[in-house]
């Protein structure tokens, strides 16, 4: 098992990369927090959200705002615990684990009232000094093995 990343640490070698690494942690603290408004201060007016497993795509902060929302009543107890992180002058990318309970539909699943645990990558590209979004990537058959019914409607085997 790979050691977590300390949310708090950063090993950025140019201040680029470490004003990318506080502007991350600020969107952190604002998303584990569920202070919505707090959170889209971290991002650019141009933002974009891709689910890119699912194709969902949301633009401008109004979506992105739904997102949230969707994601805080798909998985009302979510959390994330942060296993690795980069640091980069146009960029961070964060490998997570997301779990909860998953009361509502989440990413096109339907609720299934029970545990769920899964792996995400995202990408935040930066510009101004903002968040120009998000590309969330997660494989979609960890997702539905533990949703009763979803592996058909994915067409995999159980």
């Amino acid at each position: 098992m790979m050691p977590k990343t300390s949310p708090f640490t950063s090993t950025a070698s140019s201040e680029a990369a470490r004003a990318n690494h506080k502007l991350w942690l600020e969107h952190a603290v604002a998303e584990n927090r569920r202070e919505l408004e707090r959170l889209i201060g971290t991002l650019h007016d141009e933002c974009v959200y891709e689910v890119v497993p699912s194709g969902l795509v949301f633009t401008g902060k109004k979506e992105v705002r739904n997102f949230y929302r969707g994601l805080w009543e798909g998985i009302p107890d979510v959390k994330l615990d942060l296993l690795n992180r980069i640091d980069a002058d146009d960029c961070i990318v964060e490998q997570s684990e997301v779990y909860g309970t998953m009361s509502g539909t989440l990413f096109g699943f339907p609720p299934s009232g029970k545990p769920i645990r899964f792996k995400v990558v995202i990408f935040f590209p930066v510009r101004e000094g903002k968040f120009v979004g998000e590309r969330v990537y997660f494989d979609a058959a960890e997702i539905a093995r533990q949703v009763p019914g979803a592996i058909g409607q994915l067409g995999l085997a159980g």
